[in-house]
């Protein structure tokens, strides 16, 4: 329950974070009222943050479940791939399809056209011209974005998914090269694949891999037997961290990533010490579940669907957060919150039967997936 609530809240996050930047002006720009309006500030200012926490999250739940693979004696390439392939394909191929509509509407109508040909005034979206072609298309359906290709159209937060497509890639090929499982052979070439490919990424992708690397080690420590008392200590400690680094990124950079990792990783692990699961049925857990199911739809295609909104009502200048204002954007959150829960519930909520069904169609054994909900 816990781990799937982290992950529904990260995505909202990200969510609240280009929400806000998109309708409102900057803090030091607000008028009236600024100090009530703050901790809202504050709440909103932590998107690349929660990046970090699903890159850490990923490194746990995928990590665990290519170790399972192997201690049972059942790992394989080809069902691995696959298992990561349709889950990130079945929302990504609908996602670049939505952010081509979006772009297209929106450079078609003449009052939004100047935020997506490089006049964004206050917004932040730069011009779309060289990012919504078809090559721009199939490279990020390979993930290659931010790597050979930008972020297609205006769906900018596309550029995690090559992170976590290449460390999907690179975990395995290191374990499989320490590892005693494979014969020599296999080792040698597991272990010259990760180091080109590290070489390739050594400049765009390869920094952050040790962020999603943390969240594996903690399948190497023993699990600590801790109170309900200290698990809900950690969790109030945890908090003021994601948004303390929200600060200090703009100084530090990839080092305040590196803090908010081994923060985000240190609470997992506090976690684990829950000993008894909670009822499936209990309010909280069906909360934190639903939230979690739509997480990657809501991470994939809300930013086209507020940018062309925003470029219809916002102009080219963004609004002052006085309660008109606010109660408009609060309509739009929730547009976009039913927007992106209606495409999962035809893609994400489905991941399972159509991996299934490509498995069998292509010949290829199950693997085990226990605990893999990413």
């Amino acid at each position: 329950m816990f781990l799937d609530l982290l992950r529904g809240l990260a995505a909202i996050l990200v969510l609240a974070d280009h929400w806000r930047n998109y309708f409102f002006v900057n803090f030091h720009e607000v008028g009236l009222h600024r100090v009530l309006l703050a901790v809202p500030y504050i709440l909103t200012a932590a998107g690349h943050e929660a990046v970090v926490i699903f890159f850490v999250l990923s490194g746990f739940l995928i990590g665990g479940t290519i170790r399972r693979s192997l201690e049972l004696g059942q790992w394989n390439w080809a069902s691995y791939l696959t298992n990561r392939l349709v889950r990130l394909w079945l929302v990504l191929l609908p996602g670049l399809l939505l952010t081509l509509l979006w772009d297209k509407i929106g450079v078609a109508l003449e009052a939004s056209r100047p935020v997506y040909v490089g006049d964004p005034a206050n917004h932040i979206l730069g011009s779309i011209a060289r990012a919504d072609v078809a090559t721009v298309f199939v490279g990020n359906l390979l993930f290659v974005q931010e790597v050979l290709v930008p972020a297609f159209g205006s769906n900018g937060p596309l550029w995690s998914l090559a992170n976590e497509f290449w460390y999907y890639v690179l975990f395995p090929l290191g374990l499989l090269t320490i590892l005693p499982v494979m014969s020599n052979r296999t080792r040698i070439i597991t272990a010259a694949l990760f180091t080109l490919l590290c070489v390739w990424l050594r400049t765009t992708l390869l920094p952050l891999f040790a962020v999603w690397l943390l969240g594996a080690v903690l399948l190497n420590l023993p699990r600590p037997h801790l109170s309900n008392a200290l698990r809900w200590l950690a969790a109030a400690t945890y908090v003021p961290i994601v948004f303390v680094c929200t600060r200090l990124h703009n100084t530090l950079g990839i080092v305040s990533d590196y803090i908010l990792a081994g923060g985000t990783a240190a609470l997992i692990w506090t976690l684990l010490s829950a000993s008894q699961p909670a009822p499936a049925a209990a309010r909280q857990v069906r909360f934190s579940r639903g939230l979690a199911r739509f997480s990657y739809t809501l991470y994939v295609v809300h930013f086209p669907f507020l940018t062309l909104i925003a470029a219809l009502l916002v102009g080219d200048r963004r609004w002052q957060p006085t309660p008109p204002h606010i109660a408009a954007a609060l309509g739009i959150l929730a547009v976009t919150l039913a927007y992106a829960y209606g495409v999962a519930s035809l893609t994400e909520v489905h991941t399972d039967p159509v991996r299934r069904w490509v498995q069998r169609s292509l010949g290829i054994a199950t693997a085990p997936r226990t605990g893999d909900r990413l």
